[in-house]
């Protein structure tokens, strides 16, 4: 197979696939005498592999750590399992600070519509300025994932 047909059904891009075979992820294949790549019917489950872990929560490093103990002829199970722990651990730890940040939200929200009942109509309430005080670094737009620079 070449390359954008192993992508299209592993459904990545060929970049990706560029990309994994940079990587040592996905095995050298073998050359037309044109230069075109041509991958074996394993190349598919082995990107489909690599994008399984990624899901999970894996990085390329790792999967390529995993690969490459594999390869070499060894069992990379433990640490497979060892390092997945991490990831929950991360994710439990991320859903601690969501908690608390969706808690916080809520409560500044109910002072805002208390402090807008009682200013005036056409008056400022300066909402921005009755947030509350914490020692924790912006994190940007929660809904974009990026950080502008802009105040508000």
């Amino acid at each position: 197979m070449r390359i954008g047909q192993i992508a299209k059904r592993a459904q990545v891009s060929a970049d990706t696939i560029r990309h994994y075979e940079r990587l040592g992820l996905l095995p050298n294949p073998q050359r037309t005498s044109a230069g075109y790549r041509m991958y074996d019917e394993a190349a598919v489950g082995r990107v489909r592999l690599i994008q399984n872990a990624l899901r999970f929560g894996f990085s390329l490093k790792q999967v390529g750590t995993f690969l490459g103990v594999r390869r070499a002829g060894g069992v990379p199970c433990r640490n497979v399992r060892a390092a997945g722990a991490l990831v929950l651990e991360a994710i439990e730890s991320q859903i601690l600070d969501l908690t608390a940040s969706r808690d916080s939200i809520k409560e500044t929200l109910a002072k805002w519509d208390q402090r807008l009942l009682e200013t005036p109509e056409g008056q400022p309430a300066h909402l921005l300025e009755a947030l509350p005080l914490t020692d924790t670094p912006p994190r940007g737009s929660q809904i974009t994932g990026r950080r502008t620079g802009q105040h508000g």
